[in-house]
């Protein structure tokens, strides 16, 4: 991560908050318990892994008295940070109730450890630059918040989704960023297993074609009533299909994937196997 806090908007707000912090004498404890997140994500927003949310930023704004600094900074660093064609994206995935995706070729990215994040961005051409990966590693990792409330959310709010991923077995075979990383990679899916409102299959590669033929997707049901939409997500774009029709197609789709796929207990097998 640069340490230079004038090299991107994230960079400087994360300079800021310490700033802020240790003018006022406190330390990353004192404020995680003054604005009831967890120290963990405290820790995150101060060192620039995680995109600061905009609940965080007003509740440091009045913490410090900074008038509403950090808030309007928080603004600048999400809009730079997520990009136009995925910003849809993310701000759906907040208001989700549940999320069903099929990956054949990668690790779903709610799913994704840093390392294994950033060796995929890092594999995008032309290259980016190093501000650009972890700003893109940042908002992966900010993502997963949304799987993990007790933990990574405000300890006064509870904004868990269900999640129930479909993997294909060749996405696991991939070695991605090397050995080591695919081995935490591995660890971490079976971590995330054990998680209640996470469900975790594969289809394993002897199943031949599938009736998605590897196209990735994701089925985003809101929390607020039961319309869904897919996601889709193309080299440099997304699409979306709020459509009824077609988002049963893929829902039904799903179900079709479901078939293919070992139990969670098998697919576990088949997880651990890849670290043997």
């Amino acid at each position: 991560m640069d340490t230079d806090p004038y090299s991107s908007p994230l960079a400087f707000f994360r300079a800021e908050l310490k700033r802020l912090r240790q003018r006022a004498g406190s330390t990353q404890a004192d404020v995680a318990e003054q604005t009831n997140y967890a120290l963990a994500t405290v820790s995150a927003y101060e060192t620039g892994t995680r995109i600061p949310s905009a609940d965080f930023a007003e509740r440091a704004d009045r913490l410090f008295g900074t008038d509403g600094d950090l808030a309007r900074l928080q603004q600048l660093v999400e809009r730079v940070s997520v990009r136009p064609w995925f910003r849809d994206r993310v701000d759906v995935e907040r208001k989700a109730r549940e999320i069903h995706e099929y990956e054949s070729y990668q690790v779903p990215g709610l799913l994704q450890t840093s390392d294994y994040a950033r060796a995929i961005v890092s594999s995008v051409r032309p290259v980016l630059p190093d501000d650009a990966i972890e700003r893109a590693v940042a908002l992966r990792m900010t993502r997963q918040q949304i799987l993990e409330p007790d933990e990574d959310a405000p300890l006064d709010q509870d904004n868990a989704l269900r999640m129930w991923a479909i993997i294909d077995e060749s996405a696991l075979n991939r070695v991605v960023g090397g050995p080591e990383i695919m081995r935490a990679q591995r660890e971490h899916l079976l971590i995330m297993a054990q998680r209640p409102n996470v469900t975790i299959q594969i289809i394993p590669d002897a199943e031949g074609a599938t009736c998605a033929f590897g196209r990735a997707f994701a089925v985003l049901v809101s929390r607020s009533s039961n319309s869904s939409v897919v996601y889709f997500e193309d080299v440099g774009t997304a699409r979306y299909i709020s459509d009824r029709d077609e988002v049963s197609r893929y829902a039904l789709i799903f179900d079709y994937l479901r078939s293919y796929a070992l139990n969670d207990t098998q697919s576990i097998e088949v997880i651990k196997g890849g670290m043997k």
